[in-house]
């Protein structure tokens, strides 16, 4: 028997591949991390700076200079959600800027990436409050541990034109 070759051959082949890859995509996303589920707690520290910011009303601007230094826990309380809180210092150019507690909620929708809702607080030397919602990378080893690489959009709230920065994190977290 011979294939007859169409016009549209190439086109379902096209289709095909694309069904094939979304395929392994969507399987890749949705496979459980382990056959074990987590620990629901879990230990956290970030190393975060800015790689770009805007005043209110400004122009972007690039790197701040910046360090955030956070430590904080979590807790899963479904198999995808979890609540967080962070503590810790900033410094700019190697001096001390402020202190901030850091609230957030963080939704693994797949066992390599999340998204999250972070809330930071400045209380020190003045209080301010902040917007970040944020997208992460991360992967688990059996050892329980957990490095992160994030990138945030940061929202100055209340305070007349909003200033915005893009942040990203590298973290290390572990399950207990």
């Amino acid at each position: 028997m011979r294939a007859v070759r169409g016009r549209n051959t190439g086109r379902i082949r096209f289709g095909l591949r694309v069904r094939r890859a979304l395929t392994l995509g969507s399987f890749l996303l949705a496979a459980p991390a382990g056959a074990a589920d987590p620990p629901p707690n879990y230990a956290a520290l970030f190393g975060a700076t800015t790689v770009a910011f805007r005043p209110g009303g400004g122009s972007w601007d690039g790197a701040q200079h910046d360090l955030v230094l956070t430590a904080g826990i979590g807790r899963y309380v479904s198999k995808t959600l979890a609540l967080e809180v962070d503590v810790g210092p900033t410094w700019i150019r190697r001096d001390y800027a402020s202190f901030s507690v850091v609230p957030g909620v963080v939704w693994a929708f797949s066992p390599h990436a999340y998204l999250a809702a972070r809330f930071p607080i400045a209380v020190d030397p003045e209080t301010a409050a902040y917007a970040a919602p944020g997208f992460g990378l991360s992967h688990t080893f059996a050892n329980g541990l957990t490095p992160i690489l994030e990138a945030n959009v940061v929202a100055r709230l209340g305070h007349g034109r909003t200033d915005l920065a893009v942040t990203v994190t590298l973290g290390l977290l572990y399950s207990f």
